[in-house]
């Protein structure tokens, strides 16, 4: 098999196995006793077993600083992980978290499961060799917890070779949005993904418009849906005149929002003697931001 028709984890593979404990520990215990016996046969008496003494020394810190090494997680089995790594592959060559949920939830706004399915579909059930970046930084982006932008990057940038491999207008379309998908998200503020969704002033369990609640305290109801990656936000509720001029704003705190997580506010607000309507939209939080300035 050629290193293009490989696998990015088969080619890994090839490479060699990490450091190792055991063959640390071979080589430290073949290493003293060579010296050992050189110096008990080249000087006996005193002065080898002086010198014998000395290579036990040495040996019994080299072995303390290995365990230390082993404590740190240097020495480990490379080519076991990334055998567990290819055998997570199916058949078809697409990684199982494709198919399972991911370890940390993704934004829909980059998950892109379902457009790995439909490109394997049309090619005839194997995705080809020009796709094992993609999908080793797609599995990056699943697994990773921060910094994800940055993972981002790279998978848009794997995204080139399949572009090339592509003749089918309908599927250039596919790849095209999942490009533009990604730098949309790289591009934006977490915030610039959350977005209420709905919300309505109720005054005595009846839903009113802000004309009709003119100088009054109020119920506002508002469902906040984050489509992007977590972020801290608040609620802004601004009221305008009929001028269109805004006259008062309340912040209402959401507190943190996971990818795709929605949260119900509740609460009062004062609606001031001029407004006539109101905009509720998503803000950055600040620590310093009060419940409602009025």
């Amino acid at each position: 098999m050629s290193s293009e028709q490989q696998g990015p984890a088969q080619q890994l593979m090839d490479e060699g196995a990490g450091p190792n404990f055991a063959a640390f520990l071979l080589t430290v215990g073949g290493v003293t006793v060579l010296f050992i016996a050189i110096f008990i046969f080249a000087f006996p008496g005193t002065i080898g077993r002086f010198f014998a003494a000395a290579v036990v020394t040495v040996t019994i810190i080299t072995l303390m600083l290995g365990m230390v090494l082993d404590l740190l997680g240097y020495f480990g089995s490379r080519a076991s992980i990334l055998v567990e790594s290819e055998e997570e592959q199916t058949a078809s060559g697409v990684p199982d978290s494709v198919s399972r949920k991911p370890n940390k939830p993704l934004p829909k706004q980059i998950n892109f499961d379902s457009e790995i399915k439909t490109l394997q579909e049309y090619f005839d059930g194997e995705l080809p060799s020009q796709m094992n970046s993609f999908l080793t930084e797609y599995e990056q982006l699943k697994k990773s917890t921060s910094n994800r932008k940055v993972t981002a990057g790279s998978l848009r940038a794997a995204l080139n070779p399949v572009q090339t491999i592509v003749d089918d207008s309908e599927m250039e379309e596919l790849v095209e949005d999942m490009g533009d998908r990604l730098f949309r998200y790289i591009k934006s503020d977490p915030v610039d993904n959350i977005v209420v969704s709905e919300y309505a002033f109720y005054q005595d369990g009846n839903q009113k418009s802000v004309e009709a609640l003119q100088a009054e305290k109020a119920r506002i109801r508002a469902t906040v849906h984050n489509q992007g990656e977590g972020a801290k936000a608040e609620v802004a509720v601004q009221f305008k005149n009929t001028d269109d001029v805004p006259v008062k704003t309340a912040y209402l705190p959401v507190g943190n929002l996971v990818p795709e997580g929605r949260k119900d506010l509740d609460t009062n607000v004062y609606i001031p003697s001029l407004a006539t309507e109101a905009d509720v939209f998503v803000i950055r939080a600040t620590p310093d931001t009060e419940v409602l300035t009025m």
